[in-house]
């Protein structure tokens, strides 16, 4: 029991990381950039199947139950141009390594070369399943509930509500695996949000990283907490310096929708030269990460900005 246990919990260690890179692309332009959603939609209305028992995990089969579930995901975090084609998932979620979608054909079953049709939705020639270890973790109820949770925080954190009433899961992972999960998904967050902002401050532009093994002095930091907010997003988070890292969250700093930073009244330059050079930041413009769907959310940078301390 205890060693099925430490399985389902390695594996799900690798799983969550998994999720939390996925290949998803990014589409759009200006502030409309963003991540392509129909992975992860995908993924979920697949563990939905699984907990319907309409599937298993070694078995998915292509049918209009998993299309409409697909669709009515699509129609909670659709952006103005996604299409829905939960087709297209469905065929490329190989790329990320643990699925493989199959066709029957007179020699027997080959890989899907092309996405389905919806002509062949219940025909039963077009399937899938989850490969190695995540065919045992996609069998287990626990850790479905963990994974449904992980790619909602990760992708689609401001649509939880209307996702979990359109039907989530009872249970959830017993109180060890829960600081498991907590543990790689603050691992996974720092990696996409590091990555995104080259290990540079976004406030100061300070940038260390040595490696081998890899020793960075800049933080993944979340805008709204994760306690909170329950948004892994990256447009939840920014890369900041430990100096800077802990003037904001003691709200003596904030980045705001302006994309600038602000400086709480209580800094005084003439006190010591570290307030001073805090508060020569106030109306410097934010660095900006690499990739722009990945730029701070409006609505996090107002959040910080309320809270800075003495801003009224």
């Amino acid at each position: 029991m205890v060693a099925a246990v430490s399985f389902v919990m390695s594996a799900l260690t690798r799983a969550l990381d998994s999720l939390y890179r996925l290949k998803v692309g990014v589409t759009g332009v200006g502030a409309g950039r963003h991540e392509r959603p129909h992975k992860p939609l995908l993924l979920l209305a697949v563990l939905e199947g699984l907990d319907a028992g309409e599937a298993t995990p070694d078995r998915v089969p292509w049918s209009r139950a998993l299309i409409a579930r697909f669709g009515r995901r699509f129609g909670f975090v659709r952006a103005a141009d996604d299409d829905c084609t939960p087709q297209l998932p469905f065929l490329h979620l190989r790329s990320d390594g643990f699925w493989e979608p199959l066709r029957e054909e007179a020699g027997g079953w080959r890989p899907l070369s092309a996405p389905p049709l919806v002509a062949d939705a219940d025909t039963g020639v077009v399937r899938a399943g989850f490969t190695g270890e995540w065919r045992a973790l996609a069998g287990d109820a626990g850790a479905r509930v963990a994974m449904r949770d992980a790619i909602i925080a990760r992708y689609f954190a401001r649509h939880r509500a209307a996702l979990d009433a359109d039907g989530a899961p009872a249970g959830r992972l017993a109180e060890p695996g829960e600081d498991e999960e907590r543990r790689v998904r603050a691992a996974s967050f720092r990696g996409l949000v590091l990555g995104n902002y080259d290990h540079q401050c976004c406030a100061c532009g300070l940038r260390i990283r040595i490696p081998d093994p890899e020793v960075t002095f800049v933080d993944a930091a979340h805008l709204i907490p994760f306690a909170e907010s329950r948004d892994d997003h990256p447009r939840n988070g920014v890369a900041l310096c430990k100096h800077h890292h802990w003037a904001m969250d003691r709200q003596l700093l904030a980045p705001g929708p302006d994309s600038r930073w602000h400086v709480s009244r209580r800094v005084e330059p003439r006190r010591s030269r570290g307030e001073e050079e805090l508060f020569r930041l106030d109306g410097q413009p934010l660095i900006p990460p690499e990739e722009s769907a990945y730029a701070p959310a409006p609505e996090a940078l107002r959040w910080r900005l309320e809270r800075l301390v003495g801003s009224g």
